[in-house]
């Protein structure tokens, strides 16, 4: 194996592509590695603009081209028969025998100073996912993103906290990691996140954030609340509403699975309201204080109130597609 830096190894590599020195297998490499992330295309730009301008190597005293050069030349063991492994699923690119373009890419290392300074490590560069994917994140997190989402990872993730900007729709599976918080920037809302699994569905000042697993705590400066979810929890919010709705006794999300072990109907009517994003009011107070035990998965939200009706000994109205009513 080469001893070639990653970041030395893809720099030398963009040098060959643009020199018109790579192979087909290394050409598609390329095409790949420009499509992971829109800055890529501004990295391959500013080495064609270099390539194209004659370097001042005399306004850089004190440094030696000979010497950048050697020093890339000996990392690369085999002369060209040892792979070097690059920051992507295809990770393979052959190192060959001529090194015109690996010299070209030395006096560009040497014109820059540090090579870092175009391609900073992947802690310090910012990445953004978007569409429908799985992204797997440099700390050990999961996220799996769903067709209109979008989640941005600003400098200096994992350093402090690992800050991600985020839209759209996600399932995320964080890693724990008390010294590193990681925190989701929802707008002006933000999430703060210890080790867990969670939803979030964020569009349009529309927010709904489901926790499967372990707990995470939502903070809204606007609003001056901060609410700890743990699991079973969900929270939805619209930002022109006030306050945030926020109810338990939700296993699955998806599912849209409830659980009542004795539960108060208040509470229940809090989770089915959150669930199904509706408004169920109940004319007898007394009512709300029966206890409910009863389990629903992939129910409409009428079967699911006329269960309820039964349960309770009452009769439910409906207006709407939103509005219910429990009277006796």
């Amino acid at each position: 194996m080469s001893n070639l830096q990653p970041d030395e190894a893809l720099y030398s590599l963009l040098c060959k592509y643009l020199l018109n020195e790579a192979d087909n297998a290394e050409r598609q490499w390329v095409g790949a590695w420009l499509k992971e992330v829109p800055a890529n295309e501004d990295v391959l730009a500013a080495i064609r603009r270099m390539l194209e301008v004659p370097l001042p190597v005399a306004a850089y005293p004190g440094l030696s081209t000979d010497a950048s050069w050697d020093r890339l030349k000996a990392n690369i063991t085999g002369a060209g028969l040892e792979p070097v492994e690059m920051n992507t699923s295809a990770t393979v690119v052959p190192i060959r025998r001529n090194y015109l373009w690996l010299k070209i890419a030395a006096v560009l290392v040497l014109a820059l100073g540090l090579t870092w300074v175009l391609l900073p490590s992947k802690s310090n560069r910012e990445q953004v996912f978007t569409g429908a994917q799985q992204a797997a994140l440099p700390d050990g997190s999961k996220v799996r993103l769903f067709d209109d989402a979008e989640m941005k990872l600003e400098n200096g993730f994992g350093k402090n906290e690992r800050r991600v900007a985020f839209t759209g729709k996600g399932e995320f599976d964080i890693s724990p990691n008390p010294d590193a918080p990681f925190v989701i920037l929802l707008g002006r809302t933000e999430i703060k996140v210890l080790g867990t699994r969670f939803t979030v569905n964020y569009a349009a000042g529309n927010l709904v954030i489901h926790v499967s697993s372990g707990k995470i705590q939502v903070n809204d400066p606007d609003r001056q609340k901060s609410v700890v979810l743990t699991e079973g929890m969900l929270l939805r919010c619209n930002e022109t509403k006030e306050p945030f709705t926020v109810a338990a006794h939700i296993p699955d999300l998806e599912k849209k699975r409830l659980v009542f072990r004795n539960v108060p109907l208040e509470d229940v009517i809090l989770s089915i309201e959150a669930m199904y994003d509706v408004q169920v009011d109940v004319k007898d107070s007394a009512i709300l204080r029966q206890s409910i035990t009863s389990n629903f998965e992939n129910e409409t939200i009428d079967n699911v109130m006329a269960s309820i009706a039964f349960i309770t000994n009452t009769t439910v109205q409906k207006a709407g597609t939103q509005q219910f009513t429990l009277q006796e």
